[in-house]
């Protein structure tokens, strides 16, 4: 009965584990359309000709903004957006083989009962 009950709790954690890397999965890819948005923002700015007017949205109005501010305030956004990339790559391949220590252990418990 204990075997079962092993195998019953390491099911559980790789429920567990599959839930929380897809959830990483899912900021991954929120990330990397974040990333796509900003770069395409960031080459709107760089193609903008000296002295037009730059808006930013709070809500329903616009306010009017430094070209200079904007494109200090995008390089920022694109730098932590690639950090967080990182960091989330970082746990990604973590869960990854966690997962697969998991689904090891899992097929040895079952080879272990089957023998029985």
């Amino acid at each position: 009965m204990a075997e079962a009950e092993r195998i019953q709790a390491a099911v559980a954690e790789f429920q567990k584990t599959q839930t929380e890397f897809d959830n990483v999965v899912d900021l991954q890819q929120q990330l990397l359309s974040q990333l796509t948005e900003s770069r395409e923002v960031r080459k709107e700015l760089d193609n903008l000709p000296p002295g037009n007017q730059v808006y930013k949205r709070l809500g329903p109005v616009l306010l009017p903004q430094d070209a200079t501010d904007a494109k200090d305030n995008v390089t920022k956004r694109l730098e932590f957006i690639e950090k967080e990339l990182e960091r989330v790559e970082g746990q990604l391949k973590l869960l990854s083989e966690k997962r697969d220590s998991l689904r090891f252990e899992i097929g040895s418990l079952q080879q272990k009962q089957q023998a029985k």
